[in-house]
């Protein structure tokens, strides 16, 4: 039994013999460790901005002007059916005609026996619909129907869109490693460190016949107090401040407990690791 409570005790009894050490430590990793958090809180608020700009996507499709109104209504038909549609907006020649004069102030076609303006349809799409290669394959679909003349949907915009939402996940995955490599140096120095610190007792404690795994043990726990605490402790002040931070053109959006759980225990493996790797080199 004493052999099981020793890794603990000296773990414990390490950072109280050393605060103002541990305090350094745990400020560095909870920097480290925020930053990230900070990071990724910014990528997934982005994200879900870009995600609603991408909802109000349309896609609109001109019919040909010989094309009589049955066979326009027949199309309707089956374009409403195809997958990924979520509703259709029928604008007659008059309807085109109304909305542009809205849009300018005044009946430009005032005076002209007929209308110019084609007939379309504007169509709507579920959220899974809504990238540049569904839209494109929809659109290559449908222009292939008699009486299609033309389609139009922001396609550069969208792409742009989806560029910089995959520029924007490499740049977190590269910091995530960096930051995550930065943590664990900074356990593998830290416990280098307290082992020289502790040098004397561990030659004792070796010359008693203690092996490297017990002798490991403590510092690997050290490790893991670390990195769990300072992760911990960086997303409970995130919260707390996320709860009392209101934006007036957007609401941060923050990962949810499973993922942040996830997070620690990440962050505590590799504390264990730098833990033990600092310790082991030193041992």
């Amino acid at each position: 039994m004493s052999r099981f409570w020793y890794p603990v005790r000296k773990f414990v009894a390490n950072i109280i013999r050393r605060p103002l050490a541990a305090a350094s430590s745990l400020l560095s990793l909870l920097l480290l460790l925020m930053l990230f958090d900070l990071v990724w809180i910014s990528a997934l608020t982005g994200h879900a901005w870009q995600r609603q700009l991408i909802s109000d996507v349309e896609m609109e499709l001109f019919f040909n002007d010989a094309l009589p109104d049955s066979s326009v209504a027949i199309i309707r038909s089956a374009i409403i059916n195809l997958d990924g549609v979520k509703s259709i907006d029928y604008i007659s020649k008059e309807t085109a005609r109304h909305k542009l004069r809205d849009l300018v102030g005044a009946d430009l076609l005032e005076g002209f026996e007929d209308n110019p303006l084609p007939r379309s349809v504007i169509i709507t799409f579920w959220d899974e619909y809504l990238n540049s290669d569904k839209l494109q394959g929809f659109a290559d679909q449908v222009s292939r129907l008699n009486g299609i003349t033309d389609t139009y949907y922001p396609r550069k915009w969208l792409e742009d869109i989806e560029a910089t939402q995959l520029l924007v996940t490499r740049v977190v995955v590269f910091l995530g490693i960096v930051i995550f490599l930065a943590v664990a140096l900074n356990m593998v120095h830290t416990i280098r460190l307290s082992v020289r610190v502790h040098e004397l007792e561990i030659q004792q404690l070796r010359l008693l016949g203690a092996g490297r795994m017990f002798l490991l043990a403590p510092y690997v726990l050290e490790g893991i107090f670390y990195t769990f605490l300072a992760s911990a402790a960086g997303w409970a002040m995130i919260f707390y401040a996320g709860a009392r931070i209101s934006f007036q053109h957007f609401d941060l959006i923050m990962p949810g407990r499973i993922e942040v759980a996830y997070f620690c225990l990440i962050a505590a493996v590799i504390g264990m690791l730098g833990g033990y790797i600092g310790a082991r080199r030193s041992l």
